[in-house]
């Protein structure tokens, strides 16, 4: 069977070899869900073979790196023959063993041991970064352990002391006196060292708290599609043709926000008009965002708008993409019609927000606790692109929900209260920053995207991120509408011109 094949075909999955469903997801063909890991965990001892060969090659070139789903599965099977594969992890970087890899480390037990020990001989004097301290947590009584911690206290004798304490074994206190005696009493590893000594010598027994039992199950959906994003066009269009719906709809959505040829446009089309599925046509109505104003595209759209037959999901699709073109009743209107049903809400507040029009500014403030949780993330952006300043408060209980916490921190950005003009726009993003607690990884630069939008919506340019110097200059926001160098109201963090108007 080809890699492709397993795209279109994933209940055949339990029948194809552990090392081609490898293949496939490294290829980025398979999506990791709970049917790809029953396909490898319900035969875990016939899998290990080929586990163990594709960890053990190189996989440099692979668009997708596997290494987290293997460390995942390898937990599962707890089998020593991981070992190369981890010790591979642990030499890429010493300092920066994540908690998932210690844990496997304990897991094996006592076949931990002697790699970790042959390792940590090559630092000799050196940093060894966390090897010592996998070592003593290792819950093994090894005087061998105990012998290369204690050495260690002539290199580093406030982490070996660490690393002593951890592993608990009082037979660590000759070494411990030892290293005392050479330790000045003003040095802070001093105080250390004699704690340590005091706290081993009240232990009777070295303590060993049983390992938490690991759950692959909750880290992964039960089903997921391929990471379409690395996924050819061609391909994707071979998706179309007979993926399943929920394909389909991932498939036409990895579309939107990117350049796409003229047959893969025209095959949209198709599906926007003859899909059996309305979810798939709504979908394909949506993509087309960037290209609404198009004369063939928003009369076929306006139509299914003007339909009393066509599907919600199918309108809903239509309503996101025309939002901008709101001076149109017929568009207003069937926004509103899709606001009043529960099932189509969500996609109706999606194109209040989109459409930046402060008619639909009672909306979105009635639904920040809804209990749909989709409904709940397009009322924040609602109050974002609508500029709601007195509901911007009430985003700030989203900051410690971490489903919520990015949609809200875009949000409000926009729609705090302050001063947002060009030269007081840094102290907004200090502002942001203490409210949400700080900012974690990456989340100053979307802030900081969000903020330069909220300049461009306000017709003055951006402070941020200033356009290339060969690209046309930015223009400002005309009537509610989004200029091509503005950051995208879909919230991808790329400018609109290189987002949904690319």
């Amino acid at each position: 069977m080809p890699l492709t094949d397993l795209i279109f075909d994933p209940e055949r999955l339990q029948s194809v070899p552990v090392y081609r469903l490898l293949e496939a997801a490294s290829q980025g063909y398979l999506g990791v869900d709970h049917r790809f890991l029953h396909a490898i965990l319900d035969q875990r001892d016939k899998s290990i073979p080929d586990l163990v060969r594709f960890a053990a090659e190189e996989h440099d070139g692979d668009p997708v790196n596997l290494d987290d789903q293997l460390l995942d599965i390898f937990r599962v099977i707890g089998a020593p023959a991981a070992l190369p594969f981890y010790m591979r992890l642990v030499r890429e970087d010493p300092a920066e063993m994540g908690d998932e890899l210690v844990e496997a480390f304990v897991q094996l037990g006592s076949a931990s041991v002697d790699p970790l020990l042959d390792l940590l001989k090559e630092f000799e004097n050196e940093d060894a970064g966390d090897v010592p301290f996998v070592l003593s947590v290792l819950r093994v009584g090894d005087d061998r352990v105990l012998e290369a911690l204690t050495k260690r206290l002539r290199h580093d004798p406030a982490d070996a002391a660490l690393c002593l304490d951890i592993y608990g074994d009082p037979k660590a206190i000759p070494a411990l006196e030892e290293a005392l005696a050479e330790i000045p009493p003003d040095d802070s590893a001093h105080k250390q060292i004699q704690l340590l000594i005091s706290s081993l010598a009240s232990r009777v027994e070295i303590d060993r708290e049983p390992l938490e039992p690991f759950d692959i199950w909750e880290l992964y959906p039960e089903q997921d599609s391929p990471p379409l994003d690395i996924v050819s066009e061609d391909d994707r269009l071979a998706m179309l043709e007979v993926g399943t719906v929920e394909l389909r709809t991932d498939v036409v959505g990895s579309f939107r926000n990117t350049s796409y040829s003229d047959q893969a446009r025209a095959r949209i089309l198709a599906l926007a008009k003859n899909d059996p599925d309305p979810r798939v046509r709504g979908e394909c109505w949506e993509t087309f965002s960037d290209i609404a104003d198009e004369p063939e595209i928003r009369r076929a759209m306006l139509a299914v708008l003007a339909d009393p037959a066509a599907a919600l999901e199918e309108k809903g699709g239509a309503a996101v993409a025309l939002a901008q073109q709101i001076d149109n009743h017929a568009v207003f209107g069937a926004i509103e019609e899709l606001y009043a049903n529960p099932r189509s809400r969500s996609k109706a507040l999606k194109a209040m927000a989109r459409s930046f029009d402060q008619r639909f500014a009672v909306y979105p403030p009635r639904h920040l606790d809804d209990a749909d949780p989709e409904i709940k993330r397009q009322a924040i952006w609602g109050v974002g692109y609508l500029k709601l300043v007195s509901e911007a408060p009430r985003l700030e209980a989203f900051f410690d929900k971490d489903e919520f916490r990015s949609d809200a921190l875009f949000a409000y950005a926009l729609s705090a209260p302050g001063d947002a003009s060009r030269t007081r726009i840094r102290s907004l993003l200090k502002k942001v920053d203490e409210v949400s607690g700080g900012f974690r990884p990456e989340e100053e630069e979307l802030v900081k995207i969000a903020l330069d939008q909220r300049l461009m919506l306000a017709g003055m340019k951006p402070v941020f991120f200033e356009d290339d110097p060969d690209e046309e200059e930015s223009q400002p926001a005309i009537s509610g509408k989004i200029a091509r160098n503005e950051p995208c109201s879909c919230g991808s963090g790329k400018k609109y011109k290189k987002c949904c108007g690319a």
